[in-house]
């Protein structure tokens, strides 16, 4: 399971790029892609559709692939594709991608499309605030300039900027995927 690093297009898109590398066509299979979904410019959640023309089974499985971009180098892309069935260790697939998903009995493909809809039950049950709130973290959170914060006051809750609620400098921006990950509760401002 190594890097592939390839030519790709000026103006292809991901979906296109990854539809024509990993999809075929012969007499007895074949194996298209019915949906692409690029989470953070750096992870790719695809949906394939296998059918055996032989069987007449069809089958619908994810593939994992993260991605890099080289714009200026001759080979300007490079991919590590993970079959579901392997167990990748990338659980941001999107539920438009799961919904397509056929059923599975293998155990790693089902241990992770187990995980990608935790993951997404945490996001849908993430509390709410309103710019103004404070959120408490459980432990502190790191940064990328060596700081760490236990309490973080929402300036801006669409765009997820946060500053110190006790006069630090600057703002912080943090993901979902951060949110979700580690556990807070909301001090509400007052009214």
């Amino acid at each position: 399971m190594g890097w592939t690093y390839t030519i790709k297009a000026r103006g292809e898109t991901i979906r296109d790029f990854f539809a024509r590398e990993l999809g075929f066509q012969t007499e007895r299979r074949t194996v298209k892609l019915l949906d692409c979904a690029v989470v953070n410019l750096r992870e790719a959640y695809l949906a394939f559709e296998d059918i055996d023309h032989t069987t007449g089974k069809r089958e619908v499985f994810a593939v994992v692939c993260l991605i890099h971009y080289y714009p200026k180098s001759y080979h300007n892309f490079g991919y590590k594709d993970m079959e579901e069935s392997v167990g990748p260790y990338n659980y941001k697939c999107p539920e438009r991608i799961l919904k397509l998903l056929t059923p599975t009995t293998n155990e790693f493909a089902l241990k992770w499309r187990k995980k990608c809809w935790e993951r997404i039950e945490r996001i849908k049950s993430m509390p709410k605030f309103s710019n103004g709130d404070i959120l408490e973290f459980e432990e502190p959170i790191k940064f990328a300039d060596g700081t760490s914060r236990s309490r973080l006051e929402v300036v801006n809750k669409r765009r997820l900027r946060f500053q110190d609620p006790d006069g630090g400098y600057g703002y912080y921006r943090l993901s979902k995927n951060i949110l979700v990950s580690n556990p807070f509760r909301v001090i509400k401002k007052a009214a």
